[in-house]
């Protein structure tokens, strides 16, 4: 009797898999505040340079073929170079939070995900010749996609995802792929490539509407405690 009551409790039990990570992202595209227009073309060696903060942080939960997980990326970057604008150069300041919680299902490696991607954008523009222009924006996206999973060998496996949002934003895109060494005790060293693109445009609100269609792409490292 008390072996089938732990083996109910075991069955019960959630695999929770933590990995904090670094993303060696480039930035590209533009953002907008009202008549003001700036581009963004930043490689990583130059996001070094102008990064003032990041935390970034992948959690799953799996029981069986049921997978819940949440991302969280956020970062602050100060382009310290300028660009002309009518009348002088303006600086830019960029502040972004990406945060998904979803659903996915795996069955034999191979499923779809879904859920919701919460966007948080605090944008400021300086023009030289006239005050700066400073605006937060906020919303989410429902997205979904699916979700592949491979093994490589004894000690190695592939995650691949993808997925389309919208709502608040016209169109987000989301791709990531993980290559996992596993070591003692199930955790694991994590590499891989990670793409996310915005396309954001909101409605004229106190005279200053804001525009947001950038691509973050770049390598990905971490380590996954299982």
């Amino acid at each position: 009797m008390a072996g089938l009551f732990a083996s109910a409790a075991s069955a019960q039990e959630l695999d929770w898999r933590v990995t904090p990570y670094i993303w060696g992202t480039a930035i590209e595209g533009q953002i907008g505040l009202g008549p003001v227009r700036r581009d963004v073309d930043l490689e990583f060696s130059d996001i070094l340079n102008v990064l003032s903060g990041a935390l970034l942080m992948h959690v799953e939960a799996q029981k069986d073929d049921h997978i819940v997980f949440g991302d969280l990326a956020w970062f602050a970057v100060e382009p310290e170079d300028e660009i002309a604008t009518v009348g002088g150069v303006a600086e830019a300041e960029l502040d972004a939070t990406i945060l998904e919680l979803g659903y996915a299902r795996d069955v034999d490696g191979l499923g779809f995900e879904a859920g919701l991607r919460y966007w948080d954008m605090d944008l400021e523009v300086d023009p030289a010749l006239a005050a700066g222009i400073s605006r937060g924006d906020s919303w989410i996206d429902a997205f979904g996609g699916f979700r592949i999973k491979r093994e490589l060998g004894q000690s190695w496996d592939m995650t691949a995802r993808g997925n389309l949002g919208a709502g608040g934003s016209d169109l987000s895109v989301g791709f990531q792929i993980d290559f996992a060494r596993e070591l003692e005790r199930g955790n694991a060293i994590v590499a891989g490539f990670r793409l996310v693109d915005l396309d954001y445009e909101a409605d004229n609100v106190r005279g200053i509407p804001v525009v947001v269609d950038l691509t973050l792409l770049g390598a990905t490292f971490g380590f996954m405690f299982d």
